[in-house]
């Protein structure tokens, strides 16, 4: 009787201990995934091209409404110009916009085909925390940034022949521009070669055309200098004095040489390091005889927004690869309902932007 008790016992114990970790089990596999990715509303990509923005909203009574970025869960391609911002209310919602979002590593850009804007609700089922609000879907928005571009071109006599060519891609670049964005991005132009004249922004390809037929063009055989950091303190100027409702400002300049012109080269090129405006050069080569890569490089807001080329054939891929890194700069939008929460008993919003996104790269 005494072994069979014993028998007994260690049954129960042994029955309890399966028990035990048959329940553990369970309650891993209950948890799901909550940060599993949905397959992409687009064509082209798949889950492996997501890239994920995390944020939170708030409204709380008495406050004004926030937005912030969460750094420490947002993959860390995904650049932005700051992690706080302010909703506004229109109408019967509040809007959340987020601007000038970038997806860039150290060796691509990221090209997003599509976005899907998702809440999370940790009282859902374990394996559908993350789900899209069914009277929000219809009014998020997923956009191509309007810009305001400075164009600086170099059209000194050292480009020869080349000058019409030049003259060609800078028309075709603003069209690019005005065609990404359904003609609300602007395009503004500074010509220099010994003259520099500043051009206002336009989003009409006709007013870029007329003003780079109607320069003043030095002769080709005739010996002119290049006022290069006079001709981008000049696009610098008017992107400062710009009143446009746009979200961002750039500046691109092209060259085939190096400042040979401008008074105060030195202070100027200081100046033009400490604007905040982004600033992407593109150099051509085997052109002009003082051609400088490495001043060039320092003229540009960093090394990944410089771009050369080796000949006219090169430049224009050169120009539509700078088009490539201005033009996907995105902003989000997401519409909420006017619903207010408590301070200190409601917690933020969790929401996460994922971007499904192809890379390109500057070869």
């Amino acid at each position: 009787m005494k072994t069979l008790a014993i028998f007994r016992s260690a049954f129960f114990l042994l029955a309890a201990f399966v028990l035990t970790i048959s329940s553990c089990k369970k309650d891993n596999e209950v948890k799901g995934n909550p940060n599993e990715v949905p397959y992409p509303e687009c064509e082209g990509v798949t889950i492996d091209d997501a890239i994920i923005m995390r944020f939170e909203y708030t409204n709380y009574q008495g406050e004004d409404p926030t937005v912030a970025i969460v750094p420490d869960k947002t993959d860390n391609r995904v650049k932005y110009d700051t992690a706080h911002y302010t909703p506004t209310r229109e109408g019967n919602k509040i809007v959340i916009r987020i601007p000038n979002i970038r997806l860039t590593d150290n060796n691509y850009n990221y090209i997003a085909q599509c976005v899907t804007i998702e809440e999370f609700d940790a009282n859902r089922p374990s394996d559908d925390r993350w789900f899209e609000q069914t009277e929000f879907k219809n009014q998020r928005e997923f956009s191509e940034t309007k810009i305001a571009t400075m164009l600086c071109l170099d059209v000194s006599s050292s480009l020869g022949a080349d000058r019409e060519n030049v003259k060609q891609y800078a028309i075709d670049f603003a069209n690019q521009i005005f065609e990404s964005t359904s003609n609300e991005s602007y395009v503004g132009l500074v010509l220099f070669a010994d003259t520099v004249i500043t051009y206002p922004f336009t989003n009409d390809i006709t007013d870029i055309e007329n003003a780079i037929n109607t320069f003043p063009y030095p002769d080709l055989d005739a010996q002119t200098f290049t006022r290069l950091s006079d001709g981008i303190i000049a696009g610098l100027e008017a992107l400062e004095a710009a009143d446009l409702e746009v979200g961002d400002k750039v500046l691109v300049a092209f060259t085939d040489g190096n400042d040979n012109g401008s008074n105060n080269p030195t202070t100027n090129e200081q100046f033009i390091q400490q604007s905040e405006f982004p600033r992407y050069m593109i150099g051509l080569k085997g052109k002009g005889l003082e051609y400088n890569t490495n001043y060039l490089k320092e003229l540009a807001s960093n090394e990944t927004f410089f771009v050369e080329a080796n000949n006219a054939f090169e430049l224009q891929n050169r120009f539509n690869d700078i088009n490539e890194l201005i033009a996907n700069i995105y902003t989000i939008i997401y519409n909420r309902s006017t619903q207010s929460f408590t301070p200190g008993v409601d917690e933020p919003i969790k929401l996460r932007a994922i971007f499904y996104a192809k890379p390109y790269r500057i070869q």
